[in-house]
């Protein structure tokens, strides 16, 4: 019946004389929601494109060391950003960070969140905060990330290396970082790292399918333990990213 009456109303209004300024209306109202429809894509692409682009960059710099078992900066005897490779990789982290507070500062609760894209950039961002993935601490990363903004972009590498040197602020919230890479000695933390970088691996192959943006690179599920493969296929994958279906490119079989 409502169906009828919707009809019946559609017919009646291109009847007559009001039937031209009918039409005028419709088509007035489609091209907006067209147009609008695009602003919302090109803002989502905007906001998203320069984190896929810092991703990339440390999934590129991460998957290195991991095929090298970490080796450049495990054999480090400074851990500093006195030491170029340890600068790089300090530097490639707090850039992806550095992004993820500008995605939070351009409304990805509003704007970004309308999307499905968004939405799953939302749950990435929340696995990669969540305590069990997390390098360091929760309050630390987001400092770093905020102090490496300057006029509402990130820092390049020579600003943040001294930036570091002039600001003891920047110095002390990136102390957790440096001391973490320093652990890589052990097994847990470099276990730790590669169930962070399949996270970022699976961020970047799920917002960017094509790799429009970035490259596609092959997994190194042969580094996972054990006890990670399991770890990121029933709680990474299995709660927090249960929309990424290819999971078994990241983290290979379990038996």
């Amino acid at each position: 019946m409502a169906e009828q009456s919707w009809w019946a109303l559609f017919a009646a209004a291109f009847s007559g004389a009001g039937s031209f300024a009918a039409i005028e209306l419709i088509y007035k109202e489609v091209k907006e929601w067209r147009a609008g429809k695009r602003d919302h894509q090109r803002n989502v692409d905007l906001s998203l494109g320069s984190l896929l682009r810092s991703t990339d960059e440390l999934v590129g710099k991460l998957r290195s060391l991991a095929e090298q078992d970490f080796l450049p900066v495990r054999r480090r005897s400074d851990h500093s950003l006195g030491d170029s490779e340890v600068a790089s990789v300090v530097y490639l982290f707090v850039q992806f960070w550095a992004e993820v507070e500008i995605v939070r500062f351009r409304g990805l609760s509003v704007e970004i969140a309308r999307s499905d894209r968004g939405r799953q950039t939302q749950a990435f961002l929340n696995c990669l905060q969540s305590r069990k993935v997390r390098l360091i601490d929760r309050t630390a990363q987001r400092a770093l990330g905020e102090i490496a903004l300057i006029d509402g972009r990130t820092m390049n590498f020579v600003e943040f290396v001294r930036n570091v040197e002039q600001d003891p602020l920047l110095a002390r919230w990136l102390q957790p970082m440096i001391e973490f890479l320093g652990n890589l000695h052990e097994s847990e933390a470099r276990q730790r790292v590669l169930q962070y970088f399949v996270v970022l691996h699976a961020l970047i192959d799920t917002l960017d399918p094509n790799h429009l943006i970035t490259r596609e690179r092959p997994g190194t599920p042969n580094k996972l333990s054990r006890e990670s493969r399991k770890a990121l296929k029933y709680r990474v994958f299995g709660v927090y990213l249960s929309f990424v279906t290819g999971w078994s490119k990241y983290i290979g079989p379990l038996n």
